[in-house]
């Protein structure tokens, strides 16, 4: 076997099955060393994962974390193709059998992983390049194989909706999640709320979101946004911890990233009411 393939082992339940030669200690140690590269010497990972696909152009993984030290380096074309590659890579492997949005691909079963994060980076890449619509179509695909979303998927396609102004869907999946304690999530439902005119509404949701981060109705109303320092853990000055939950470093971080909706001036203009 030199590809991988998808085998069903349970009723409505596959998985990836890669070729055994892919398996050894040689491969391994490259693969993790240029995953470690990342973000540090992104050009080593580079190739790192070349020399991997060069041996064995299958490697799901490698064509992912390629596509990475790519737009790390602000090679965006070439992320951007590397990504659909590994992507394609893992479709063709999917056999007519295959019942689309009804089995799965569920992310506890190890090999599936690689493919689900294929989709991801595809997804992404596409979100990068204001292709929504592809990126979102991905996003639905990784959300209808692994319903338990170990990958933070919805939030990547409220993103989406957001930045493609489609409100109603935006607002339609976040009535899927009510239980959903996340700053994208109750700030969304505020946010969305004050877009509609619905300002009760936004008001009755305001106290959970302000319980999700309290420092984000500042961010929002901020005339100039700069980054805050890294989180430090108490005696640990030159250690990075993060973005802890509720964080001013979490509250800049969500509104970088749909600062676009944010800069709407009914949004601004409600949040510094409050």
């Amino acid at each position: 076997m030199n590809n991988p393939i998808i085998r069903k082992y349970a009723e409505d339940e596959w998985e990836f099955i890669y070729p055994t030669s892919m398996d050894n200690e040689q491969v391994f140690n490259l693969f993790w060393e240029g995953v470690d590269f990342l973000d540090y010497n992104d050009l080593k990972a580079e190739k790192n994962f070349k020399e991997i696909i060069a041996k064995y152009p299958f490697h799901i993984d490698a064509y992912n974390h390629l596509s990475m030290a790519f737009r790390n380096q602000n090679k965006t074309f070439e992320s951007l193709l590397t990504a659909e590659k590994s992507y394609k890579i893992g479709k063709d492997c999917f056999p007519k059998e295959f019942k689309k949005g009804k089995d799965k691909l569920i992310w506890s079963c190890l090999d599936n992983r690689p493919f689900l994060r294929a989709c991801q980076c595809y997804g992404l890449e596409n979100q990068y390049h204001k292709n929504f619509d592809l990126a979102i179509k991905l996003y639905e695909e990784i959300l209808s194989l692994n319903e338990n979303d170990n990958q933070g998927i919805r939030y990547l396609l409220l993103e989406t909706f957001l930045s493609k102004k489609d409100y109603k869907k935006a607002k339609r999946f976040l009535n899927k999640y009510p239980d959903d304690y996340s700053i994208e999530f109750k700030f969304g439902m505020v946010s969305l709320n004050v877009i509609e005119g619905n300002y009760t509404q936004a008001d009755k949701y305001l106290a959970e979101a302000i319980n999700t981060n309290e420092h984000f109705i500042q961010e929002v109303v901020k005339p100039k946004h700069t980054k805050p320092a890294p989180f430090r853990i108490p005696n640990e000055p030159n250690f990075d911890a993060g973005i802890p939950i509720g964080s001013i470093q979490q509250a800049y971080d969500y509104w970088e990233r749909n600062k676009s909706f944010y800069k709407n001036k009914k949004l601004i203009e409600y949040y510094k009411t409050k």
